[in-house]
């Protein structure tokens, strides 16, 4: 069965003729980027232009699906039937693109961290900065930074200027790149220079294989993500 989600990519001519634009104003810029309300479900991925992503050859990623909640009102509830299998799945498209996970990430600093979390809010703006460490402070794997993480450090989305408020409904999940080497200790922040996210899709009658697909059509569409070979390998 063909797994019931929208694709959007490269795609933005063709929005009025798949009826995208009934409900709701979009717009594209150069990158095709969507900026507003997404309607649902949609599977889309955005990137910094100006960061490369080239030299990026390690990972690491907390084991659980952090549940963002709104800044004010009771968080609504999400299941965690499918945590496992986005994480799972995060994970093998990473390394079937060549990345290597570091498996003592709290000594090792990796090359980037990936962070993968859901909306247990209406119209979560998902690029806006915010203070990451409430939710994945507890993870070990940032003992790499010395003199470590505190709630004082934020997230920052370059990207954010471009897209503009972008809000997603309940049941988005979202995957979040952030590179070690963008950690600016004045500024107390991280970069988040890729992001992937499914709009709604835990947010209904879903299943493993909806999950699966739209996280491998997240990578899809990010072809600039393929881990280099290293050094020595390129001198045989």
């Amino acid at each position: 069965m063909t797994p019931k989600f929208t694709v959007l990519r490269r795609m933005c001519t063709l929005l009025p003729a798949i009826g995208l634009l009934a409900s709701t104003a979009v717009a594209c810029d150069d990158d095709e980027d969507i900026v507003g309300v997404v309607p649902t479900p949609v599977v889309r991925t955005v990137r910094d232009p100006n960061f490369n992503f080239a030299p990026l050859r390690t990972f690491a990623m907390p084991d659980t699906v952090a549940h963002f909640a709104p800044l004010t009102g009771t968080p609504l509830v999400i299941s965690r039937e499918f945590d496992r299998t986005v994480l799972d799945q995060v994970k093998a498209n990473l390394i079937a693109r060549g990345y290597v996970q570091v498996t003592a990430p709290a000594t090792v600093a990796p090359d980037f961290v990936v962070l993968v979390g859901a909306t247990a809010a209406t119209n979560y703006n998902a690029y806006a900065t915010y203070s990451w460490y409430p939710y994945y402070g507890y993870y070990s794997g940032w003992g790499w930074y010395a003199p470590g993480f505190t709630s004082d450090w934020t997230l920052i989305y370059p990207f954010y200027p471009t897209v503009g408020v972008t809000s997603f409904d309940r049941g988005t999940f979202l995957v979040t790149i952030v590179p070690t080497t963008t950690v600016n200790p004045l500024g107390r922040s991280i970069n988040g220079e890729w992001a992937g996210t499914a709009t709604s899709l835990l947010d209904g009658n879903v299943t493993s294989t909806m999950v699966q697909a739209a996280v491998d059509e997240m990578f899809i569409q990010s072809p600039y993500l393929t881990a280099a070979p290293p050094l020595a390998s390129r001198a045989n």
